[in-house]
């Protein structure tokens, strides 16, 4: 899958603003799914809180008091529009599941305060920074991530409730109604072993285990497949937990410490991540920017960063690319702002992304078997993807190098034994015309200099081997 990130509520004023012809043109390169980041109604009172921070700030798209399309873009009606439009351009829609808190002020803590976690000091340590007095006078806990300091404008929900298990389910399986997927925020932070470490330590493994006998995330993605098989789960997943969120169902799950390699332009761990099993590869998600992270022009220069794209676009898993990444944004934007800063839009840095999504949306990219080779440079990292009736490469400076990539000479033997060349071997370069061919060398080997189908500054080539 390769999926479009969408601010929605930066990206237009209403859902159906989004027209056929901007849908059409992202099919069109290679893009299956789109991913509407901040379709939900925000609360009151997340957006009161985060005007503490900046007065121009409009509230979190992760605090939520419940599930609603934002009537601020139209609501259900406006978004079905979107929705059918979508489909029609043979896109799939992803929304947001945020599984881990509802807004500070949601209706649900009126309701069924037991949904939520709250102040225990029989179950846990306790700090007054961590909890907020609701007007209920229930003393609620901030929703959290434990390696930062609590979300202010949200309260914690409490997986170890079954009444709550069975509530998110129930919303879960409304959205497999209204969308194609849903992309699951800190999607970790509702696995078992973390509940138990985080909200009850003091617990005994026995009331515990009658609590919450096992996970939540098996349960709610059979129950929801079950009646939607092609349903997509999208894990946000830290920690090294993707491996068993993918285990627990999930068929896609973010792949973080790939993106930290690239940004520490560290080779030897990019070639380790790629060593993993091959159906954990194949449902990773990979990214050099998100809403998250800095923008990805802002990391890496133009070579770095277009070296990077075709690296994960030749993967075999999936790819995500954030609204603004393309036309080189550098300014990261808060999720609480609504309003693009002024950036030129550097139409070259579009103008290549699309030769690289084009260039890598063949079959051979999407099923191919993947194989790494060692090319001789511990800078670069060198695949190949080998369909039935094809064979293409990646080559690229991830790592490094004291020598231009260009100017290298690199042992691309591996390429002639996947065709099963004897003598001689034949290059064509994917994003344009070039073509070279070498021939085995005295040693046995097959050299290959990019410069001989490359620009200057260019740090990866894509490539199709042919018999000649």
């Amino acid at each position: 899958m390769i999926l479009y990130e969408i601010n929605t509520r930066v990206h237009c004023n209403r859902f159906d603003e989004v027209s056929e012809a901007e849908l059409s043109s992202l099919r069109d390169l290679g893009f299956d799914a789109i991913w509407l980041m901040g379709a939900w109604e925000i609360s009151d009172g997340a957006r009161k809180v985060s005007k503490v921070v900046s007065a121009d700030f409009e509230g979190s798209p992760f605090a939520i008091p419940s599930y609603e399309f934002t009537r601020e873009l139209g609501g259900l009606e406006s978004y079905r529009v979107l929705l059918e439009r979508a489909r029609a351009a043979g896109l799939k829609v992803l929304v947001d599941f945020i599984s881990n808190h509802l807004s500070l002020d949601s209706p649900w803590i009126d309701r069924t305060p037991e949904f939520f976690i709250r102040s225990n000091p029989a179950m846990r340590k306790q700090s007054t920074a961590d909890y907020f007095l609701h007007s209920s006078g229930e003393v609620i806990a901030f929703g959290r991530d434990p390696y930062f300091p609590p979300w202010h404008d949200t309260s914690q929900l409490d997986y170890s409730s079954q009444g709550l298990r069975a509530r998110m389910i129930e919303f879960l399986k409304w959205i497999a109604g209204v969308a194609d997927g849903v992309r699951c925020d800190m999607s970790m932070l509702v696995l078992r072993d973390y509940i138990r470490k985080m909200w009850y330590p003091y617990a005994t493994d026995r009331w515990f285990n009658q609590r919450m006998s096992g996970e939540f995330w098996d349960e709610a993605i059979k129950q929801v497949k079950a009646n939607r098989p092609d349903f997509v789960f999208l894990a946000e997943a830290y920690w090294g937990k993707e491996q068993r969120l993918i285990e627990l169902g999930f068929d896609l799950a973010y792949d973080k410490e790939m993106y930290d390699a690239l940004v520490e332009r560290d080779a030897l761990l990019v070639r380790e991540r790629l060593t993993r099993e091959n159906e954990i590869l194949k449902r990773s998600l990979y990214f050099i920017e998100n809403h998250d992270e800095a923008r990805a022009a802002s990391v890496f220069n133009r070579s770095e960063n277009l070296a990077a794209l075709a690296f994960i676009l030749s993967l075999p898993g999936s790819v995500l690319i954030h609204e603004g990444q393309m036309e080189g944004r550098r300014i990261k934007l808060p999720v609480q702002r609504i309003t693009l800063p002024a950036e030129p839009v550097d139409l070259k840095l579009r103008s290549d992304y699309e030769r690289i999504l084009r260039a890598t949306s063949s079959q051979v990219f999407r099923t191919g078997e993947m194989k790494l080779f060692d090319c001789g440079e511990p800078a670069i990292v060198s695949l190949i993807r080998q369909g039935a009736d094809r064979v293409v490469a990646y080559m690229g400076q991830l790592g490094l190098l004291k020598r231009p990539f260009e100017s290298l000479a690199v042992d691309v033997s591996a390429l002639a034994d996947a065709l099963g060349a004897a003598g001689r071997l034949r290059l064509m370069n994917l994003l344009g015309s070039q073509s070279t061919t070498i021939e085995r060398s005295a040693q046995g080997t097959f050299l290959f200099t990019p410069g001989a189908i490359l620009g200057e500054e260019a740090r990866f080539c894509l490539l199709e081997a042919v018999l000649c």
